[in-house]
């Protein structure tokens, strides 16, 4: 059955005891900013579900090295990514055999120990093989002789409501926010120690039923050895298919 951000805003009441919506303290607005900054703020650091994992494609230009996620248009979309990605000729004369894995890094100190600092005018352009992922920038080395699609995967950051009348992603999300919203609330309100710990209680219930769906999901997976080549990749996915 679908869940709407009021019935968010409706459990978060019940939880926190405020029941009296012209109290400013406990409006509607009130509450769902508090819904709001725990989806987009809190839920993404909290948890990592399959159903935020997703891909962020772009193209990256000849001679250009540098990008910001505004760059590419997805600012800010990822709260972080895989440590691998994948680049490819943005045309392709072969589109199966095209594609290569790109080394990602967070840590500029190790990647710019590999590439050098302020030296792109000496770099040999080629077929970028590593890129580093650090604050709001993309770089990549080497730097691009051509024009490629960079393919990368990642958890994304849930995005704000607008209203609540506003239908939540998944059903099964709502107790789990109200719940989240409704301990925020209670920290900043000083709830009492015995309300707040109350809340956290219910808190972590929630939070294992919104999991579980997540774990039986990987619980059921098979780990893919990471040496094997495309073919033993394919023959494996088709075997598990099966």
């Amino acid at each position: 059955m679908a869940q709407y951000v009021s019935d968010c805003l409706r459990t978060m009441r019940l939880a926190i005891g405020r029941r009296n919506e012209n109290d400013p303290d406990s409006s509607d607005a009130t509450l769902f900013e508090y819904i709001n900054n725990f989806i987009t703020l809190s839920m993404s650091n909290d948890v990592k579900l399959f159903e935020q994992y997703g891909t962020l494609s772009f193209d990256i230009t000849d001679g250009t090295s540098v990008y910001t996620f505004n760059d590419v248009g997805a600012s800010s979309d990822f709260i972080n990514i895989s440590q691998e990605a994948f680049i490819t000729l943005k045309d392709p004369a072969d589109e199966s055999i095209s594609w290569n894995r790109l080394m990602i890094y967070q840590d500029p100190g190790v990647f710019f120990s590999r590439w050098g600092v302020n030296n792109t005018d000496i770099l040999v352009e080629g077929y970028p093989t590593e890129m580093l992922y650090y604050g709001n920038e993309l770089t990549f080395r080497t730097v691009p002789n051509d024009d490629y699609t960079v393919y990368i995967y990642g958890y994304k950051i849930n995005s704000e409501f607008t209203n609540t009348t506003d239908e939540l992603p998944f059903d099964y999300w709502m107790r789990y926010i109200a719940y989240g919203a409704a301990m925020d609330y209670a920290r900043d309100y000083r709830f009492e120690a015995n309300a707040r710990q109350m809340l956290a209680a219910d808190f972590a219930h929630e939070r294992k039923l919104l999991m579980t769906k997540t774990y039986n999901q990987v619980k059921h997976s098979r780990p893919m050895p990471r040496f094997w080549g495309l073919n033993e990749r394919r023959l494996y996915m088709f075997r598990v298919c099966l």
